[in-house]
C-alpha cells in the first residue's frame, strides 16, 4: 500500500537500481528523488483552496501527475484512446469496476521539511497606492479573497522538501523514471501548474533527473530517445510531448525570477500595453488612481461580445459581428466581466458577466479544456533555472467550436484568429494560422528565445 508520512531527516536517495524479488510476482526496482518546491503551491490538499499541514505533498496527487506525464510521453505510441487506456490502466491502475485493478507502481512520499508558514496575504493584480503587484499575480489570481462572499485569500506555500520513492516492475522502470523526469521538468504540484505554480528543484543526483543545459540533445540523453520527435500521425485530444514545441529563455539563479519571466511572456502577449499601436495587446491605462490597469483590448473577443449582446453604445466595436474567440486556444472556460464604470465615475452600458466554453456535436457545452501551453521555471542540473514555454501537441475536440455560453449564433472554430472581414489590431496575429504559431513566433522575435523544438 502507498503511504505518505512526515519525517525529520530525509531518507538517502537511491541513484542506482535497488533490485528485489516481489513475493509471487515479477522482479521490481525502486527509484527515489529528493525534491524541493521552489514556486508557490496553490491548493493540493483534499479541500479546495487549502494546503495540508501534514500531507503537504500527497502521494495520490503525485500519482495523478505521473499518470499525466506518462500519457504525454507515450500517448503517440497507441493507435486509439482505448489502446492507450488499457496500457495506462495496466501500469497505473483503474477504478474498481468489473475489470478494475490496482497499480503496479507503489509511491511513497516522505516529507523532510514542510516549508515555511503558508502565505495568506491577498493577491494584488496591479501596482497601486496600497503596494506593488504580487509577484506571479497573473498565475495566482484565483487565490484572491472575495469581499462579497467573505472568502479569504487562499494560502500558498513553498520551500517544502520531500523524498519521493517509487517501486515498479523492472520491465517498466524506465517508463516510470521518464514520467518522473517529465514531471520534474515540465510539471508541478497543486493547482495551476501550467502557469508555473508548485515547481521543483532536485536536491541530490540532479544529473540523473535533469539536463545540464536545455538542448534537444541533452533531453535525448536523459530520456533515451527524442521525446519531441514528430509522431508520424495527427494528434488527438490527449496532450503529447511528441510534436510539442519548446522555447527556452536565459538561465536564472533564482527560480522565482525564471518563473515570473516565463509568466510575463504570456501576460504580455494576452494583456501587454507596451509598444506602439498595433504592437500591443491592450491600450495602456490613463487613470490617475490605477495607471497600471490596462484599457481597451486589441483582441477581438470584447467587441464580439458587445455585438452579440447588443451593447455597442459605450464602446463602439472596432471589429465586426462575426464570432471569433482566438484566446480560447489558451484554455477554457474563459470567465470575465466588463467594467460598468468609466474612470471618471460615469456609468457604462456594457455586457454582463460572460463565459466562453466549447461545444461538440451534442447540444450541451463543455466547460473545461486545459491549456496546451506551460510556462514555468525549469530546473537544470547545475542549480539554475530557465524560463520555458512548452506548447504540448494536442488537437481540439473533434467537431467542436468555441461558444459564448447561453448566446445563440456565437460559435466560432478554434484557432480563428480573425473573422472574415476583420484585420487584427494586435499585429502578432496577422497572417498566422494557429494561436500556437502566433504566440511562439511573437515570443521568439521579441525575446530571442532558444527554440529547442518547433
Amino acid at each position: 500500500m502507498s503511504e505518505s508520512k512526515q519525517s525529520a531527516p530525509l531518507y538517502e536517495s537511491l541513484p542506482r537500481p535497488n533490485r528485489r524479488l516481489a513475493r509471487f510476482g515479477p522482479e521490481v526496482e525502486e527509484r527515489s528523488v529528493k525534491i524541493a518546491v521552489v514556486t508557490p503551491v496553490l491548493g493540493g490538499a483534499v479541500a479546495p483552496r487549502t494546503v495540508d499541514d501534514v500531507d503537504v505533498i500527497r502521494n495520490a496527487t503525485v500519482r495523478g501527475q505521473l499518470r499525466f506525464w506518462w500519457r504525454a510521453l507515450n500517448g503517440h505510441r497507441y493507435q486509439s484512446p482505448e489502446d492507450l487506456y488499457e496500457a495506462e490502466s495496466a501500469l497505473w491502475g483503474r477504478a474498481a469496476d468489473d475489470t478494475g485493478g490496482r497499480s503496479t507502481v507503489e509511491i511513497r512520499v516522505v516529507i523532510g521539511d514542510a516549508g515555511g508558514a503558508p502565505d495568506s496575504s491577498d493577491i494584488r493584480l496591479y501596482d497601486s497606492r496600497e503596494g506593488s503587484a504580487t509577484p506571479g499575480a497573473y498565475a495566482l489570481w484565483p487565490a484572491r479573497g472575495e469581499t462579497k462572499s467573505n472568502l479569504p485569500a487562499a494560502p500558498r506555500r513553498s520551500g517544502t522538501k520531500a523524498l519521493v520513492s517509487l517501486t515498479a516492475p523492472a520491465a517498466d522502470i524506465k517508463e516510470i523514471e521518464n514520467a518522473v523526469r517529465a514531471w520534474l521538468l515540465f510539471g508541478g504540484y497543486g493547482a495551476r501548474t501550467r502557469r508555473g505554480l508548485g515547481g521543483f528543484c532536485v536536491l541530490d543526483t540532479p544529473k540523473v533527473w535533469l539536463p545540464e543545459i536545455a538542448t534537444r540533445q541533452d533531453y535525448q540523453r536523459l530520456f533515451g530517445r527524442d521525446i519531441f520527435a514528430l509522431p508520424g500521425k495527427p494528434a488527438n485530444d490527449v496532450p503529447w510531448l511528441s510534436g510539442a514545441a519548446l522555447h527556452v529563455g536565459p538561465a536564472q539563479k533564482d527560480a522565482q525570477a525564471a518563473w515570473t519571466l516565463a509568466l510575463g511572456w504570456l501576460k504580455e502577449f494576452r494583456q501587454g500595453t507596451g509598444g506602439g499601436p498595433g504592437d500591443r495587446a491592450r491600450e495602456p491605462g490613463t487613470g490617475k488612481s490605477q495607471p497600471q490597469r490596462p484599457s481597451i483590448s486589441n483582441w477581438p473577443e470584447a467587441d464580439k461580445i458587445r455585438h452579440l449582446t447588443g451593447k455597442t453604445k459605450s464602446h463602439p466595436p472596432r471589429y465586426n459581428s462575426t464570432p471569433a474567440w482566438p484566446r480560447a486556444g489558451f484554455g477554457l472556460p474563459i470567465i470575465g466581466q466588463f467594467q460598468k464604470r468609466a474612470r471618471d465615475g460615469s456609468s457604462l452600458d456594457e455586457p454582463g458577466p460572460f463565459e466562453l466554453r466549447w461545444r461538440g456535436p451534442h447540444p450541451e457545452t463543455g466547460d473545461r479544456l486545459a491549456s496546451p501551453l506551460i510556462v514555468k521555471a525549469m530546473p537544470l542540473a547545475n542549480g539554475t533555472f530557465v524560463p520555458i514555454a512548452l506548447w504540448l501537441n494536442r488537437a481540439y475536440p473533434a467537431n467542436s467550436g468555441v461558444v459564448l455560453h447561453n448566446i445563440r449564433n456565437s460559435t466560432a472554430p478554434f484557432d480563428r484568429l480573425a473573422a472574415p472581414g476583420d484585420t487584427p489590431r494586435f499585429a502578432a496575429l496577422n497572417g498566422k494560422q494557429t494561436l500556437r504559431e502566433a504566440f511562439l513566433d511573437w515570443l521568439h522575435a521579441k525575446y530571442k528565445t532558444t527554440v529547442v523544438a518547433a
